[in-house]
């Protein structure tokens, strides 16, 4: 090592330990020891080389202590975690008098010893806090055992399964292992056991719980071997009551709002139909609400099912009208055709049952006979007037055409007049029939509609009300009863 590279390292020994005292057992400061002690440990200290190179792998324990668990995101699939990451190892080349108990130096001396590579094999972005400092820490004991400690940041991946999602429980990790060295060089295990993870209870996220964690290690296969893996594995439950405010409940309440419907007139085109598509827009909304807060994946949500459900129903109870309103002006056609018929009906009948000719004694009642044989003369009226006939000529003879009014009494008080009472009469109890039928007639399109609107007073009640008993108890049955819960520290 040259002079100009000798001189930096003591510069950087003598700064890092400026402000440090050291307290013998005697409680004397023996800061110059220190310095001394530390000049020539590191001299001929090559950091580039692990402890006990060439012999068995190094030991070095992972402990930490959590701060905060925040922004966990579904769309993006990370959770963001601050923490004390601490590291243990035991280095023979650092080793000194046990007189001078133990030293803790500045972060800034990390750079000029060996420190284990350790990495999180699943973060996307992490950092060291740096306020005001690099926020590192560094104790050296006199067997040689190091501890090396940051405060840092990281954002790791946490590939969540949304399958009964908001009813769902994710299981996030944290994997840290060594990136170049294999099991050959170097082990990790966890520093005090189940013990090694501090802070779990203190944590409070938002939208979760956390029920509970796990430490467990492993061996990962790499290119150059086997590399050991340690993970933390923590069990979250979402909180529910965040979703049944935003979503379960505006939703049960358009579902119920649409079925307002069933109780307006159905000529009431205008407020029925502005209520079916109010609340079908508003389901709409609130389905593009939901699917903005989860990424873009192909399976089905719990929540999914629901909102679908809560807008079939809407979408239907719009759709009830069209068919009530389908089936309103369909009776109408079909009882305009039937007046029509009946119509015709009536004007055929009068004139087959209205007499065309009518027989009256002649005037001359005193001419009991003429010449032609005795016999007397009738005249053949149209009822209409127009005709006369002599049964002696067979002839028709025209005659003047006059109103009832008009004529003489003698034939209003005859068989013409009687006639024609008949006639009115007949024609008065046909209109009457008539009214009855098409009273009976709008009756019956009435009670055919308002039975459309009966029925789905009825059924779509029942049906929502049976698919929220099947949603809820299959749904919170698997979000209370998971079985792996079991195999989770408890605290």
């Amino acid at each position: 090592m040259d002079i100009v590279g000798i001189r930096g390292s003591l510069s950087v020994i003598v700064l890092a330990f400026s402000m440090l005292r050291l307290v013998t057992p005697e409680g004397v400061v023996r800061s110059t020891n220190v310095t001394s002690v530390l000049e020539s440990l590191l001299s001929d200290y090559d950091n580039t080389l692990r402890p006990s190179f060439g012999g068995p792998p190094l030991p070095i324990g992972i402990e930490m202590e959590l701060d905060s668990i925040h922004s966990i995101s579904e769309v993006k699939m990370e959770y963001s975690m601050s923490m004390y990451l601490r590291q243990h190892w035991k280095d023979g080349r650092l080793t000194y008098s046990e007189k001078l108990g133990n030293i803790s130096v500045d972060g800034r001396l990390a750079d000029r010893i060996w420190v284990p590579d350790t990495y999180f094999a699943n973060d996307k972005h992490t950092f060291v806090h740096k306020v005001t400092v690099k926020n590192r820490l560094l104790k050296f004991h006199h067997d040689g055992s190091i501890m090396y400690g940051i405060r840092m940041t990281t954002v790791a991946a946490c590939m969540m399964g949304l399958h009964y999602y908001p009813m769902d429980e994710q299981n996030c990790t944290l994997e840290i292992e060594s990136y170049g060295y294999s099991t050959d060089d170097i082990v990790f295990k966890w520093q005090y056991g189940k013990d090694s993870v501090e802070g779990m209870a203190d944590i409070e996220i938002p939208q979760f719980t956390i029920v509970g964690y796990d430490l467990n290690g492993r061996n990962s296969s790499v290119e150059s071997g086997f590399s050991a893996r340690l993970s933390l594995s923590i069990r979250l439950r979402r909180h529910i009551g965040f979703f049944i405010l935003q979503t379960y409940l505006p939703s049960i309440l358009l579902v119920i709002l649409s079925w307002v419907s069933f109780w307006i007139n159905h000529e009431a085109t205008a407020a029925r139909v502005a209520l079916g598509i109010t609340t079908v827009l508003t389901m709409t909304t609130i389905s593009t609400n939901v699917r903005a807060t989860l990424p873009r994946i192909s399976y089905i949500k719990s929540i999914d099912i629901y909102v679908v459900t809560c807008f079939a129903f809407v979408f239907f109870a719009l759709f009830e009208y069209a068919v009530v309103n389908f089936n309103h002006w369909k009776e109408k056609r079909k009882q305009l055709q039937r007046e029509e018929e009946g119509r015709k009906q009536r004007h055929d009948s009068i004139r087959q049952d209205t007499p065309r000719r009518q027989v009256y004694p002649n005037n001359n009642e005193n001419n009991d006979s003429d010449a032609g044989g005795g016999e007397d003369t009738w005249s053949n009226v149209d009822h209409y007037g127009g005709s006369f006939r002599s049964r002696q000529s067979g002839q028709y003879q025209p005659v003047p055409t006059e109103s009832p009014s008009r004529r003489p009494s003698s034939q209003k008080n005859g068989k013409l007049g009687h006639a024609w009472l008949v006639n009115a009469r007949r024609k008065k109890t046909k209109n009457i029939v008539k009214r009855k039928k098409k009273h009976r007639s709008q009756l019956e399109q009435i009670r055919g509609v308002d039975r459309i609107d009966a029925l789905s007073r009825v059924i779509f009640p029942t049906s929502f009300v049976l698919f929220n008993v099947v949603y809820w108890s299959s749904n919170l049955k698997i979000f209370y009863d998971s079985s792996e819960l079991d195999a989770l520290v408890q605290y």
